[in-house]
């Protein structure tokens, strides 16, 4: 009986733990509306044609044949961690996660902010708008001056070809791609599909909002969370 009453209470504390860990995860788009967010684009429109929340907290973005614009959060954020699926359901296009974001304009429409990629082939890259941040030399493409671009890390134990990142890290654009991006301090780390794929350190934008790209192209994201370090 005693045997029984402890592992007993071992797993209630198991349980317990793994449901603590779990509910420190956010859900941006779960239980809520498009109420909750800030929204801006290239041309006069209204958001919901072109940003749907689902019921099951799916972000699906309608941006072909609509004009470019954004989804962005009402609170900003510092040090933390952001996991989501993303897959493209008609022909692949562009679209990024802008974190650090601000409310000052630096591209077009896009906000000054550290961007990662999720277009297909360059999936975790950084695009940095009014911002700075160091990665290592083979991260370098061969036209880096240009709108600073970084090309991601081949993840070990895969050699690094200079400018040109592993197609496949990344699964069909129909299929759902797993990404996971950490900000501590002046660090990001991009890892796609639990690979890490991109990592820069000494950015100069630590804090700020989160914003999602619509760019012209139809693209899902589900269970997107976000959760705080400490």
């Amino acid at each position: 009986m005693i045997t029984r009453t402890l592992s007993y209470l071992i797993l209630t504390l198991f349980l317990a733990n793994s449901a603590a860990a779990q509910d420190d995860w956010t859900y941006l788009f779960k239980d809520t509306d498009l109420n909750e967010f800030y929204f801006d684009f290239l041309e006069e429109t209204e958001p919901e044609d072109v940003f749907e929340i689902t019921a099951d907290g799916t972000l699906v973005i309608k941006g072909e044949d609509q004009p470019e614009g954004y989804i962005q959060t009402l609170d900003e954020y510092e040090d933390y961690e952001i996991k989501f699926e993303y897959r493209w359901p008609d022909e692949p296009g562009k679209s990024g996660i802008q974190i650090h974001s601000t409310s000052d304009t630096a591209h077009s429409i896009w906000p000054e902010s550290i961007e990662i990629q999720l277009e297909p082939d360059h999936s975790g890259d950084f695009w940095v708008l009014n911002n700075t941040i160091d990665v290592e030399e083979e991260q370098m493409p061969d036209k880096a001056a240009e709108r600073n671009r970084r090309i991601r890390l081949t993840p070990k134990p895969e050699p690094r070809e200079f400018g040109k990142p592993k197609k496949d890290l990344e699964k069909e654009p129909d299929e759902w791609n797993a990404m996971h991006i950490v900000t501590k301090g002046d660090t990001i780390k991009v890892y796609l599909n639990d690979k890490l794929v991109n990592e820069g350190k000494n950015a100069s934008a630590t804090s700020g909002f989160i914003t999602i790209q619509a760019e012209e192209s139809n693209i899902e994201i589900r269970n997107f969370r976000l959760r705080e370090l400490e």
